[in-house]
C-alpha cells in the first residue's frame, strides 16, 4: 500500500510541475505575443510615416524643379528684355550702351547671387532631409532586429507550447484519457464506429451487427486515409462556389445501394465529419490521423489552460481519493 501511495504521490507531484511549467509558459507567450504585436503595428505606422516622408520629400523635389525651370525662363525673358531696350536705347543716344551694359552687368550680378542663395538653401534642405532619412533608416533597422528576436521567441515558445500538448496528451492517455470525460483525447479523421453499427442493427442480429459493423468501419477508414480518394465536387449556386458531397462517386454509390437511402445519410454525415477534422488539422494531403485535446461538453478542441486546469482538478480528486484510502487503512 504504501509503495502504491509513493507512485502515486510521484505521478501527482509530476503533474502538478507540469501544470505550473504550462501555467508559466503560458503567460510568457501571452507576454511575447503582445510584444511583438505592439512592435509590428509600431512597425508598420513607421514605414506608413516612412513613405509619407518620400512621398512629400519627391513632391518638394518635383517642386524644386518646377521652380528652377520658372527662375531659368523668367532669366531668358529678363535677359530678351534687356536686349530689346538696348537696341531702343542705343538708336536714341550713342551713350546709351555703356550704361545698359552697367545695367545688365548689375542685373546678372543680382541674378548670380539669386542662384547662389536659391541653391545654398536647396543644398540645405536636402542635408535636413538626408538626415531625416537616416534616422528613419536607424530606426527601421532596430525595429527589425527587434521584431525578428520576437519571432524567433516566438517560435520557441510555440515549439514548448506543441512540446507541452504532446505531453499532456500522454497524461490524458496514461490515466485513461479515453472515456466520459469532459476534457479527454480525440483522434482527428478517425471514424467512430456507432454510426455503422445504428446501420447494421437495421439489418442483422445484435452480434452478427457488431461484427459487420467493425468490418464496414475499417474499410472505409481504409477508404479515407487514401489520399487519391476525394468525394467531392465543386458546386457553384448564385455566383458561390461550394464543395459539396459527389453522390456520383462509385464507392458511395455502391454504400447507398447496399444500405439504403438512411443509412446511407449517416454513413455519408461520418464520413465528411472525418474529412473535415483533417483539414482543420491541414492533414488532408497525407490523411494522418491526429490525436487532439477536445472539450466533448463543448465539441470543440480545448485549450492548454482549461486542459492544465482539468489536469489540476483530477490531481486534487486523486490526492484527496488517497488520503482517503490512507485514512482507512491506517
Amino acid at each position: 500500500m504504501a509503495e502504491a501511495g509513493d507512485a502515486s504521490g510521484g505521478w501527482l507531484a509530476r503533474l502538478s510541475g507540469l501544470g505550473s511549467y504550462v501555467c508559466s509558459k503560458m503567460n510568457y507567450h501571452e507576454y511575447c505575443s503582445h510584444e511583438y504585436t505592439g512592435i509590428h503595428t509600431a512597425l508598420h505606422g513607421l514605414l506608413e510615416e516612412k513613405e509619407k516622408v518620400e512621398q512629400e520629400h519627391k513632391a518638394r523635389l518635383q517642386l524644386i524643379a518646377a521652380k528652377e525651370e520658372l527662375v531659368k525662363r523668367n532669366e531668358e525673358l529678363e535677359a530678351e528684355i534687356q536686349s530689346l531696350k538696348r537696341k531702343l536705347q542705343a538708336s536714341e543716344a550713342s551713350d546709351t550702351p555703356a550704361q545698359g551694359s552697367g545695367r545688365e552687368h548689375n542685373q546678372s550680378g543680382r541674378v548670380q547671387i539669386t542662384s547662389v542663395q536659391k541653391r545654398k538653401r536647396q543644398s540645405e534642405g536636402h542635408a535636413g532631409e538626408d538626415a531625416e532619412e537616416h534616422e528613419a533608416a536607424e530606426i527601421l533597422c532596430v525595429m527589425n532586429s527587434h521584431e525578428q528576436g520576437l519571432s524567433a521567441e516566438l517560435r520557441d515558445v510555440r515549439e514548448e507550447t506543441s512540446n507541452i500538448n504532446a505531453e499532456l496528451i500522454k497524461g490524458f492517455l496514461d490515466m485513461g484519457g479515453v472515456g466520459r470525460q469532459n476534457i479527454t483525447v480525440k483522434y482527428m479523421g478517425q471514424l467512430s464506429e456507432r454510426p455503422f453499427l445504428l446501420a447494421c442493427l437495421r439489418k442483422f442480429l445484435r452480434k452478427e451487427a457488431e461484427a459487420e459493423a467493425s468490418r464496414l468501419c475499417k474499410f472505409w477508414q481504409e477508404q479515407l486515409m487514401n489520399p487519391e480518394w476525394y468525394p467531392f465536387k465543386c458546386d457553384t449556386t448564385g455566383g458561390i462556389s461550394e464543395e459539396t458531397i459527389n453522390d456520383d462517386d462509385v464507392k458511395l454509390q455502391e454504400l447507398r445501394a447496399t444500405w439504403g437511402e438512411e443509412s446511407y445519410k449517416a454513413l455519408v454525415k461520418a464520413l465528411v465529419n472525418s474529412f473535415l477534422e483533417l483539414k482543420e488539422c491541414g492533414k488532408l494531403s497525407d490523411r494522418t490521423i491526429v490525436a487532439q485535446l477536445w472539450n466533448f461538453k463543448e465539441d470543440r478542441k480545448a485549450t492548454l489552460s482549461e486542459s492544465v486546469e482539468y489536469v489540476c482538478s483530477k490531481v486534487k480528486s486523486l490526492s484527496n481519493k488517497n488520503v482517503r484510502t490512507s485514512t482507512c487503512g491506517y
